[in-house]
């Protein structure tokens, strides 16, 4: 636990260093709650059906935010780490490749976890000052199951595709193109939802945090295979 948590701080410190994470941590979110403050206040004296579109696709944005936030985060946590010459010391230590791959992969998902719930409640404050209440269609069991429940598991998802991607690649900026592709199971429940003409339901979060979850496993089972220093350090040189 001692290495994991010296391994967490320096993974942190070194990202907050990074522009392309510091824009993922907090100019997304704001982005992301602005806009969608915005809709729900637009919804407060819309029919009924803008009113469902409006908050299902507001809904949507919070499971944007843990697939993207990882993103910047684990790209630079391997590549980033080898283009500026401080992977290889890091290799040579003690610590197995199993709590390397740990470590790094905790620090992509504790952040973009506490920034999306933060967000969230911010959200909700600002809803209650500029509409006057939160509507009650944002505190249902699809909402609060799909904040807490479906952003883990979205999360780790990005993050696996990452690491990947990462830990094959020799390039930062081509690593974060490829790796943009997981974000793809949060954009698709986006793009379905924000059509819906009715508020979205627990059998499709069920739905989805199923296909999530295998998905994950099967990710994650990749991604701690090809985690092997040997082969990160031979691949670049």
């Amino acid at each position: 636990m001692d290495r994991l948590k010296v391994l967490l701080l320096k993974e942190w410190r070194e990202s907050m260093r990074n522009k392309m994470v510091l824009f993922g941590v907090i100019l997304l979110p704001i982005f992301l709650v602005g806009t969608s403050v915005f809709m729900i206040w637009s919804a407060r004296n819309g029919n009924p059906i803008e009113q469902i579109i409006l908050f299902n696709t507001a809904l949507m944005y919070f499971l944007l935010l843990p697939a993207i936030i990882p993103l910047a985060i684990a790209v630079y946590s391997i590549v980033g780490e080898k283009e500026q010459t401080t992977l290889e010391p890091l290799l040579a230590t003690p610590i197995s490749d199993t709590e390397l791959f740990l470590g790094k992969a905790l620090a992509s998902v504790i952040p973009a976890l506490v920034v999306n719930w933060v967000s969230f409640g911010v959200f909700l404050i600002l809803i209650r000052v500029l509409v006057g209440a939160v509507p009650l269609q944002l505190l249902t069991p699809p909402w609060l199951a799909s904040i807490f429940g479906l952003s883990p598991l979205l999360a780790l998802f990005s993050v696996g595709v990452t690491m990947i991607v990462s830990s094959r690649a020799s390039d930062a900026r081509a690593a974060y193109q490829f790796s943009s592709l997981a974000i793809l199971p949060a954009l698709v429940p986006l793009i379905v939802y924000s059509t819906q003409k009715t508020l979205v339901d627990m059998s499709l979060i069920a739905l989805e945090g199923a296909l999530l979850v295998v998905a994950d496993i099967a990710i994650l089972y990749v991604a701690i295979k090809l985690f092997r220093r040997e082969q990160i350090l031979t691949r670049w040189k």
